[in-house]
């Protein structure tokens, strides 16, 4: 009698086992209707501006797109603030060459200076051979969500003869 308890405790434990595993994967598979009695304006969401100009896989944008469009805050005279530009800096260095597509090196005395550039600079750029000396302008643009980082943009480049 002992043994058939023993085999009795066996196949109900089997038994249970796959009935626990067959309501599991029922519920977990059973995701048509799902009961939501929190309130359900809990999760909208509000839409924001619509961006149509996004960065390219950089992650950067570009210093036209990232800047809003300027309003006239005028004061009590009715004159217009314009804001102040981005400083441009002058540099002269070797240039090194195309680092991709959208950015060249130069090596200047503190070292080797990458510069993002535009379409419009894309072709001089392309027509400068290597190991050049240059002259050059560009403006420092911070990194969004970085306080020490800034990327440099070209403004303009002539070669030193």
């Amino acid at each position: 009698m002992n043994t058939s308890k023993r085999r009795r405790n066996k196949k109900a434990a089997t038994a249970g086992a796959v009935l626990l595993a067959v309501m599991l994967a029922a519920s977990a598979c059973s995701g048509a209707e799902t009961t939501n009695t929190s309130n359900e304006q809990q999760g909208t969401v509000t839409e924001g501006p619509v961006v149509d100009q996004l960065p390219d896989e950089s992650g950067v944008i570009e210093p036209d797109v990232s800047a809003p469009e300027p309003t006239a805050d005028t004061n009590n005279s009715g004159d217009a603030e314009d804001p102040a530009p981005d400083e441009v800096k002058r540099g002269e260095g070797t240039f090194i060459g195309l680092a991709d597509s959208h950015s060249i090196e130069i090596e200047t005395e503190a070292g080797a200076m990458p510069l993002q550039i535009t379409e419009e600079l894309a072709s001089t750029v392309e027509n400068l051979p290597s190991d050049t000396k240059v002259a050059f302008e560009y403006t420092e643009k911070a990194i969004e969500g970085e306080t020490e980082l800034k990327q440099y943009w070209l403004v303009k480049i002539e070669q030193i003869k």
